[in-house]
């Protein structure tokens, strides 16, 4: 994947971020907009629309057994920092969301699954505004408005060369380092992004077919070769993609499955589990898109495409 183009980017020192806006409640933004309301409630407001703004506003979110009330945005004024945290799915929706909130110093920190979603944003708003993103820790359980998560997380950004750090990077650390969120800044954010794409090829896509939990992966062999056989076929990709430590990826995946709560559900299981929608299309279905241009086969993830398309 190559790093957008930054030909509209400016130049010109930033200022510090004052305002943050969070579109999606779900199990990231929950665990960023809580830390947020938490360090900063005059200054940082949800982006939702009319059904879920008057069910936050009548149940608002309990996390970790505190009830939070959240403000909202009210279409007015721009923000200098806004942070997309919905489902790939309803990405589309929420670019129309945030628009009015755009200014000409906004950043945005596109927090979704998948390896593509900067672009699509970059694509609506300009390549300047956008820094690559992801979120990567254990997962949240929810039950209604009911979410619990251990804390354990951290923010992975950037532009997609971070040896010098920008001043559009510097301002979100700021702000990350006053909310008390951890976060870490990649050398080489396209390479961090695949790597995660890897885990997630590996963990979202296994769980999901055998509707178990992070630790059947740990204790069941078949189960994590399962795993491992498309996550080396993601790893080929990205190595005829020129992708940085493509050849390590997997070994780190591996690493990472293995630290993982064992009684953890991926997102993809609690959707499947959940009759819900899964992001399969933004896991095999781009890999397999991606193995055409390299012409290179990928039969276990074109598997999982058709087996998790069919629920």
């Amino acid at each position: 994947m190559p790093p957008l183009r930054k030909n509209n980017a400016r130049v010109t020192p930033m200022k510090e971020i004052e305002s943050v806006a969070l579109i999606g409640l779900g199990a990231v933004g929950a665990v960023l907009g809580t830390r947020l309301q938490d360090t900063m409630p005059e200054r940082f407001t949800v982006i939702a629309d009319a059904r879920r703004r008057q069910k936050l506003s009548r149940e608002g979110i309990d996390f970790n057994g505190k009830q939070y009330d959240f403000s909202f945005a009210d279409g007015t004024g721009t923000k200098d920092l806004i942070l997309i945290a919905t489902k790939s799915t309803a990405l589309s929706e929420a670019l129309e969301a945030i628009a009015p909130y755009i200014g000409p110093d906004t950043s945005i920190l596109s927090l979704l699954n998948g390896i593509d979603s900067e672009e699509t944003v970059a694509g609506r708003f300009g390549a300047g505004h956008v820094l690559y993103s992801y979120f990567l820790g254990h997962p949240s359980m929810r039950q209604e408005n009911r979410i619990v998560h251990d804390g354990v997380y951290r923010i992975y950004f950037g532009e997609a060369d971070n040896r010098t750090l920008s001043d559009k990077v510097l301002r979100v650390c700021r702000l990350f380092d006053q909310a008390g969120i951890p976060y870490e800044i990649p050398p080489d954010m396209i390479s961090a992004l695949w790597q995660k794409f890897i885990i997630n090829i590996g963990c979202n896509q296994t769980t999901a077919l055998l509707r178990r939990p992070y630790g059947h992966l740990q204790r069941n062999p078949e189960a994590l070769a399962l795993a491992v056989r498309m996550m080396d076929e993601a790893a080929e990709v990205a190595r005829r993609m020129n992708i940085g430590g493509a050849g390590e990826m997997v070994g780190h995946a591996v690493e990472a499955i293995r630290s993982m709560n064992p009684d953890g559900k991926s997102s993809m299981l609690q959707d499947v589990e959940a009759g819900r929608a899964t992001e399969i299309g933004i896991f095999a279905g781009m890999l397999c898109r991606l193995a055409e241009r390299v012409e290179y086969p990928v039969p276990w993830n074109r598997a999982a495409l058709q087996i998790l398309s069919a629920l």
